[in-house]
Formats: structure tokens, sequence, C-alpha cells
């Protein structure tokens, strides 16, 4: 609306100061042209009024008393007609227990607890000839192993006179164990 009465002052200025020779009859038409634009103006505002007017005073859609029984119940059967079509995710397993053990134990052997040293076999040429052999103390099995052998998470790393050094991996750090021979007791009668 501002934009039109600011166009029609421009227009009657301008035919103001160009040329008063050309005279009555373009300033009869650019007074004509206002005229309109004026008379547009106030029928866009009334519309508009009658607009507000309408939308003030008239109940919504929903709260409509008139509304039949059949629309309605063909309006649930065609929402029953269309399917939703969702992207789904299934997942076979439940996330893990936090207090299971992050070991495998049934591939993990045992804990060097459960060992216990049972002979050291040493060659003094060969030191790769050297054996330990270990017992399990639930089990009763046997192992026999060199340097650089693995049982469970322990890597035997060196063999002395009377006992096994094993290094221990426990996620990402490594600690080191000994394992020594019972000394032999002498019964006495």
């Amino acid at each position: 609306m501002a934009r039109n009465a600011l166009l029609g002052i421009v227009l009657l200025a301008s035919l103001a100061l160009g040329g008063c020779s050309a005279g009555e009859d373009q300033a009869a038409a650019a007074e004509a042209q206002l005229a309109r634009m004026r008379t547009r103006n106030d029928s866009l505002r009334s519309v508009r009024d009658a607009r507000s007017t309408l939308a003030a005073t008239t109940r919504g859609v929903d709260s409509l008393p008139g509304v039949s029984d059949g629309a309605l119940a063909d309006s649930l059967r065609k929402a029953r007609e269309i399917e939703v079509m969702r992207e789904t995710f299934a997942y076979t397993g439940s996330t893990r227990d936090p207090f299971n053990s992050l070991i495998n134990m049934a591939s993990a052997g045992p804990e060097i607890g459960d060992l216990e040293v049972v002979g050291i076999y040493q060659d003094l040429r060969s030191a790769s000839n050297s054996i330990v052999v270990l017992r399990e103390k639930v089990s009763l099995k046997r192992h026999k192993l060199r340097v650089g052998d693995q049982v469970g998470r322990a890597r035997l790393v060196q063999i002395r006179p009377r006992d096994a050094v094993f290094t221990i991996q426990d996620f990402g750090y490594e600690r080191q164990e000994t394992l020594s021979l019972r000394k032999q007791e002498v019964e006495t009668p």
C-alpha cells in the first residue's frame, strides 16, 4: 500500500516538474491513475479486514457440528489403507553382560596361580633345550614348556635352575611372575 502511494506521488511530481507545457492532459491522467491506485488499495484493505473478521467469528473445522459419521468413517478407512513404511533394525543378540569376564576362559587356558612347577630340566650346553614341566592344581594336567612357549595368557621368558619366569599380558599391560620349585621335604621316620 505504501509503495503504490509513493509511486503515485512520484508520478505527480515528475509531471509537475517535467513540463507544464504539456499541461492539463498529463496532470489529469496522473490524477486519474492515482485515484485508481487508491481505490485498489481500499478494496484490498476491505478484503483483508473481511478475512480477519471471518476467521475470528467462525469455529474451527474440528468443532463443526454438521460433520457426518459417514465422512468420518470414510476418512478412517482411507487412513487404514495407507501403509507407512519405516526403516526398522533388529539385532540377534542383546548387549554384553557387564558382569561377565572379558577373557574367554575356554580358550585362555589356565591362570598362573593355578599352575605349579613340577620339574625343571636345564641343558647347560644349549639354553634352548631347557624344559619346564608345569601341572595344573585342579585338573592335574601337565604342560611341558620351552622358552617362548605360552600357556594361557602367560609366556615363558626365562628358565633358571630353581624357577621359571613368565610374562603375563593383561589388557595391554605386561607383568612378570616367577614360579619356583617346591623344596623337597625329607620325611622323618
